[in-house]
């Protein structure tokens, strides 16, 4: 009898013995580095839900060449804003919403700076960007881009004046 109780104890230690080394015994395997953490982005980035790598070029949508025409000759500044208008139904076709921020992000966005990289501008530019990446009008003002909701953006040029809120502002919707 008093050998089963120091069996049963003995096998009691073993196994308390085990349980606790029992981590310790284990191979963890091979380290795996841990990744860097992401980057954060910039608040006025569009790229941080970007499908494909940022070095991966836009997809050109056939949009693009209606946007070609923008500050052409032979179309009005009313022409150029209703062009506007369908290149950002374009991108809110296909991405579900208005591009977001100022001019130069709203242009970022519309050469393919966004989630899905969808270029509705052509990215070798042409008379309707500036030297700073901005969308502009027939007079080299640049347009304000005004988000009346999700799906609905008001394009404004300054005119021949090149100055905003005055009597000579063309408007989308107007």
């Amino acid at each position: 009898m008093k050998r089963g109780i120091i069996a049963v104890a003995c096998l009691l230690c073993i196994l308390a013995a085990l349980l606790f080394l029992r981590p310790s015994l284990k191979d963890p395997g091979p380290a795996t580095p841990a990744r860097p953490p992401e980057p954060a982005a910039a608040a006025h980035d569009p790229a941080p839900a970007m499908a494909g790598r940022v070095t991966d070029p836009p997809v050109i949508l056939p949009v693009t060449s209606e946007a070609a025409r923008l500050n052409t000759a032979g179309q009005t500044a009313m022409d150029d804003i209703a062009t506007l208008q369908v290149l950002l139904g374009e991108y809110r076709r296909h991405l579900g919403g208005n591009p977001v921020g100022d001019n130069d992000e709203i242009t970022a966005a519309l050469l393919g700076r966004n989630p899905k990289r969808l270029a509705c501008l052509p990215a070798t530019g042409g008379p309707f960007l500036d030297t700073g990446g901005r969308l502009i009008d027939r007079w080299g003002t640049p347009y304000f881009f005004h988000a009346l909701s999700g799906s609905e953006m008001q394009i404004i040029s300054a005119g021949q004046d090149r100055t905003l809120y005055t009597a000579d502002d063309i408007r989308s919707g107007e």
